[in-house]
């Protein structure tokens, strides 16, 4: 085989591995509780439907809906890779992956190909159902949905090398067990859900430290009309910043990630898979 047609031939395989990922995932019970999930948040956004923040100035269904798509990019992205690389690294795939030439590559190029997915399955129902519920909560303006699909994209470029790089760092399913409760903690005081800015000064500042705090601000400066800015940090959405912070966190990622990935697929080895197993079999995870 040439040089040339490797990184082809990558790419062949990761397309043909993805595939095989969506379709096993997604016509089996677990991965269509995804719908389930989307049901019951519409619900939620019915129920809510009248209730405001911030003295009237944000209607609390539309601040919701965006910290639901926002937290369903990055549940994809962080807890989706990372708790599959504990799995992978456990069960033998990566020993095995790490064993065919280029394996380790296009096996993190499926992932770049799932993850999107992952993050629109729950995401679709919920857009069409809000389209119905909530008249006026989508874009009408072709530039917001533009905007709106850079965002997607941004924060899935941003969060799935640090979902990389966390299943790298940690190195059992308990492990990365508490890095899941701190994700939602720090999605709790991010501002996903309520206004940060009915917490205090210093707390404030924390999120605004995190990469949630941005991708929350992203969706809601595209989704939320002007007016509901007045319940942001600042006052107003500065989507340029929010942007460029976002783009910040995905180059740093894709720095950092490949170096962490090499080197825990050099310590990948039969007796550490055997080790895994025993564990699990002992403990039970």
């Amino acid at each position: 085989m040439s040089p040339r047609s490797v990184p082809g031939a990558v790419l062949s395989a990761a397309l043909s591995q993805a595939r095989t990922t969506l379709v096993r995932k997604y016509t089996s019970a677990s991965g269509l509780g995804a719908l389930v999930i989307s049901a019951v948040f519409l619900a939620v956004l019915w129920f809510l439907r009248d209730v405001e923040f911030a003295d009237g100035a944000v209607a609390a269904g539309g601040w919701l809906f965006a910290g639901f798509l926002a937290f369903g990019v990055v549940a994809a992205a962080i807890m989706g890779v990372g708790g599959e690389l504990q799995t992978e690294r456990e069960d033998g795939t990566l020993l095995r992956a790490k064993a065919v030439p280029h394996g380790m590559t296009g096996h993190l190029l499926a992932k770049l190909v799932v993850t999107p997915v992952d993050a629109l399955v729950p995401i679709v129902p919920v857009v069409v159902g809000a389209a119905l519920l909530l008249p006026g909560t989508m874009p009408t303006d072709p530039l917001r949905w533009v905007l709106l699909l850079v965002a997607f994209l941004l924060t899935v470029a941003a969060m799935l090398p640090w979902g990389a790089v966390l299943g790298a760092v940690f190195r059992s399913m308990i492990t990365f067990a508490w890095v899941i409760m701190g994700i939602y903690a720090l999605a709790a005081v991010s501002g996903l859900f309520f206004p940060a800015t009915v917490m205090p000064t210093w707390l404030q500042w924390v999120s605004q430290a995190t990469p949630l705090y941005w991708i929350g601000r992203a969706f809601r400066g595209v989704l939320l009309p002007e007016s509901a800015a007045v319940a942001e940090i600042g006052g107003e959405w500065r989507m340029g910043l929010t942007l460029a912070v976002l783009l910040a966190w995905a180059v740093v990622g894709l720095l950092v990630a490949p170096v962490l990935l090499r080197r825990m697929a050099r310590r990948q080895s039969g007796s550490a898979v055997a080790a895994a197993r025993e564990r699990v079999l002992n403990r039970g995870y």
